[in-house]
């Protein structure tokens, strides 16, 4: 693993390099633009060639050699909507992995009662009452804890609600707060605490989301909207990270959930129901931890879920519709033709 490391630091380093040297004496002797820039296309064309060979030399190894699952000893894991479902299960396995768990939740009952089941394990356990939809209680609590507590190593993004009714049938305070647990929650949490992360060098940024937030669905409008922006915010903090050196040991995991048994979301009515069953709040959350450990960056459930849904984008607009329909059997969209 550390050899790995070291590969990988070495080509950022060359390829840094190379980028001063070609800022600062090639593109002032050569200039920019016609013939003058056949030479700049020729060494980032090298450059690319080099990224790509070691790219697929990378992957073949983690495939040859998985890399080793990190310890959780020492980590502060702070969790959202940790008193039920799959928050609970999540709080539960990273205590018995050695971590100290923080749980948030706007259900003080149900969260203290997680918190005592953690403690009564020997496990470290804090609990917070805290409505993360809202930003001045998120932002607050944030800073009550970096005077009270050693600094937020991880936090996982669970807190979520979902509603299955057409968009025409919702009140707008109903839309709002869907936008708002499922979308705005997650920013708010996470701009509180990255800048300490930051500060530190080093972090780990989980959101739970759904297959709502690869694919469209009907009477989940709101629903798919939030979720559509949650991926797009995390792909974009992943990015934004990528291009800082300072903040390439913060990594960030994107997990989408589709086969779980959590009473969240209706049973599944689609034609293949019997290829695979749902999962429950314990399997699901030790899958999730264990991609975690591994700084996976996408966490699918089902696991080729993703790839499907790839594959299916790719495809016309027609073709898509008419396999979705034949897919979701008891949709209405089967009696309709594109």
């Amino acid at each position: 693993m550390r050899r790995r490391n070291i590969f990988v630091r070495s080509l950022g380093v060359l390829a840094r390099k190379f980028r001063v040297l070609q800022e600062t004496w090639i593109l002032p002797w050569w200039g920019s633009g016609g013939l003058a820039s056949a030479p700049l296309w020729a060494m980032d064309s090298v450059v690319l060639v080099i990224k790509l060979c070691s790219a697929c030399v990378v992957a073949v190894l983690k495939v040859l050699i998985p890399p080793t699952m990190k310890s959780l000893h020492g980590e502060t894991v702070l969790i959202t909507g940790a008193g039920h479902g799959i928050g609970r299960e999540l709080a539960m396995q990273f205590a018995e992995l050695g971590a100290t768990v923080v749980c948030w939740d706007c259900d003080a009952r149900s969260n203290n009662a997680v918190v005592q089941e953690i403690r009564s394990k020997d496990g470290d356990c804090f609990g917070y009452t805290v409505d993360v939809t809202v930003r001045e209680q998120v932002t607050g609590l944030a800073a009550l804890m970096r005077r009270q507590l050693t600094e937020i190593s991880m936090i996982v993004t669970n807190a979520g609600a979902a509603t299955c009714a057409p968009l025409t049938h919702l009140r707008p305070e109903a839309v709002m707060k869907l936008i708002e647990i499922n979308f705005l929650a997650h920013v708010w949490l996470i701009q509180a605490f990255l800048p300490s992360m930051i500060e530190r060098r080093r972090g780990h940024i989980v959101a739970i989301n759904s297959s709502a937030g690869l694919m469209p669905s009907a009477d989940m409008v709101p629903y798919c909207a939030a979720m559509f922006g949650l991926r797009g915010f995390m792909d974009a903090i992943t990015e934004e990270l990528r291009l800082d050196a300072w903040t390439k040991n913060i990594h960030t995991t994107s997990v989408y959930l589709a086969t779980v048994n959590t009473g969240l979301y209706p049973s599944p009515t689609h034609r293949f129901t019997s290829w695979y069953s749902e999962l429950s709040a314990k399997q699901t959350a030790k899958i999730i931890i264990e991609g975690i450990r591994r700084n996976h960056k996408c966490i699918s459930i089902p696991p080729f879920m993703t790839s499907l849904i790839d594959i299916h984008n790719l495809m016309p607009y027609r073709i898509r519709i008419i396999l979705t329909d034949f897919f979701n059997f008891g949709n209405r969209g089967w009696f309709c033709f594109c």
